[in-house]
């Protein structure tokens, strides 16, 4: 049997088997009921360091300066723990971070460092209480993979990950980076290449970005949406600034900074350079528009007009809005006489039951007739319009329009040079990248449709989908090579599970199970 053997304080009956039954020779056989089978330890303590402590274990190995407990095979397991009902393999480290690693595992040869494998729950479990969980580290790869093989057709519920994170207070998945992306998502079908989600009754956030002089978000597509928001009862998209603009759209080539499919609600002043309305035309609606300008003036007028008919005596009351002397003053009148010659005067100006009276020099004559008014509402007092400003220091020798004025290569006031310089990085840097996942062959055919496009040539939606649709079927996209297959796990998996039903076997054998 063994070359050394000790059992203290007394033996637990377990004998070193195989599968069948047959005795195992070992070199070292240690047995306990209660406290630990084999107790093995290395180096020098330090002076004034206390033993490290010890718990209940079948092989417990203690060191300061080398490995505890040290496993190595040419090809099976290097160290193999199996449990029925807590951990197979447990790591703790009591050293200070960062050497004092709790399980490290690497390879020389290209394999992996550690690998879990299970059933239905989670292959390898990090915790901390303070730290990380799981921390990866590579020199030219990727510090942590996570892969899933989930099919369509799978029953599973929700949809698995690649890789999950979860917290109750800090971040579920947090990537940091000095050059590229802190966290990159890919997805070449119809679902999200980043997703996220909050399911709180509090008002959380699903997606949030934070920067200190850049964008907190920025998102770019050539045919879809930029930024997309869609909600049931809140904002689709919410923007807010304590100083700068709350929302800012921009688009060249003619394009519409903003497109409002519904009723528009702005509890502020509206600066604008000019507006109007814009319908199908009434007499060729299939191909024309009609257009028309708003009517602007330097006070905030309000216009009401309409056409009475004086009685016998030439005389018409005119009743406007019972609002009308609490909103307006400073009203002004305008009359014309219709279908004959007669003269029409304002015989009594608006009164405070808001009606005034037209008298004309002959009965029952047609008066068309407009008042206008001056706002006086609380809001409109507090938020006078000045007709004529300053330019800031900041805005004076800049335009809204430079184009307009010669200066086509100036940028305008309320685009930030900063930030316009840092969109067109983002531009560039993403036309960069587009660029080098182009098959040779398309790459010239997809310069030009961009160069049309970015000089206001008309888009062909169709075409432009089909080609795109053809760049991203060949496109040599430099995706992460996966590590296993989905057969080559089930395999693995297979082992693992004959493995175990080996060591169940060999346990219901033993005498007294």
């Amino acid at each position: 049997m063994a070359t050394v053997e000790g059992f203290d304080p007394a033996k637990s009956g377990q004998k070193p088997t195989d599968s069948s039954g047959n005795p195992v020779p070992v070199g070292v056989w240690g047995d306990t009921t209660i406290g630990v089978g084999v107790f093995g330890t290395s180096g020098l303590l330090p002076p004034a360091t206390q033993d490290i402590p010890t718990d209940p274990a079948g092989v417990e190995g203690h060191s300061l300066q080398n490995p505890g407990v040290l496993g190595r095979s040419e090809s099976a397991y290097g160290v193999l723990g199996q449990s029925e009902s807590a951990y197979g393999v447990l790591g703790v480290s009591f050293g200070v971070a960062p050497d004092g690693n709790g399980l490290f595992g690497t390879s020389t040869t290209g394999g992996d460092g550690v690998v879990g494998y299970v059933g239905d729950a989670t292959g390898v479990v990090g915790s901390s209480v303070t730290g990380d969980g799981v921390y990866g580290i590579s020199g030219t790869g990727n510090g942590v993979v996570g892969e899933n093989y989930s099919q369509p057709g799978d029953p599973v519920d929700p949809l698995p990950a690649g890789v999950l994170g979860l917290s109750e207070l800090g971040n579920g998945v947090s990537g940091e980076s000095t050059s590229g992306s802190g966290v990159f998502g890919l997805n070449d079908g119809a679902q999200s290449g980043v997703w996220g989600s909050n399911c709180s009754n509090d008002p959380g956030i699903g997606v949030k970005g934070t920067s200190l002089a850049g964008s907190g978000v920025a998102a770019t597509s050539l045919l879809g949406d930029g930024v997309y928001g869609d909600t049931i009862v809140g904002n689709g998209v919410e923007g807010f600034s304590s100083r700068g603009v709350g929302v800012l759209g921009e688009s060249g080539s003619g394009g519409f900074a903003g497109l409002f499919l519904g009723n528009v609600r702005v509890t502020g002043n509206l600066s604008k350079a000019g507006g109007g309305f814009e319908i199908d035309h009434p007499l060729d609606p299939e191909n024309k528009y009609l257009s028309h300008s708003f009517v602007e003036s330097p006070d905030r007028l309000n216009v009401y007009n309409g056409t009475v008919t004086t009685d016998d005596n030439g005389e018409a009351v005119v009743v406007l809005p019972g609002y009308f002397s609490a909103l307006n003053h400073q009203c002004c009148y305008q009359l014309t006489v219709i279908g004959q010659f007669a003269q029409a005067i304002v015989a009594a100006e608006v009164s405070r039951d808001n009606e005034f009276t037209i008298r004309t020099s002959e009965p029952r004559v047609t008066v068309s007739w407009q008042v206008t008014g001056i706002r006086r509402d609380p809001w409109a007092v507090a938020n006078r319009m000045e007709p004529e400003a300053e330019k800031t220091a900041e805005e004076r020798g800049r335009f809204l329009h430079p184009e307009l004025w010669g200066q086509r290569h100036e940028v305008p006031i309320h685009q930030h040079s900063a930030l316009a310089g840092q969109r067109g990085r983002i531009f560039e840097e993403e036309l960069a990248r587009a660029r080098a996942m182009l098959p040779a062959d398309l790459s010239q055919q997809v310069e030009e449709r961009l160069q049309a496009i970015l000089e206001g040539g008309d888009i062909v939606r169709d075409d432009l989908q089909s080609l795109l649709a053809e760049c991203i079927r060949r496109a040599d996209n430099p995706r992460v090579p996966r590590r296993t297959s989905r057969t080559r796990l089930h395999r693995e998996w297979d082992d693992v599970e004959e493995m175990v039903q080996k060591a169940r076997r060999r346990d219901a054998s033993e005498p007294g199970a």
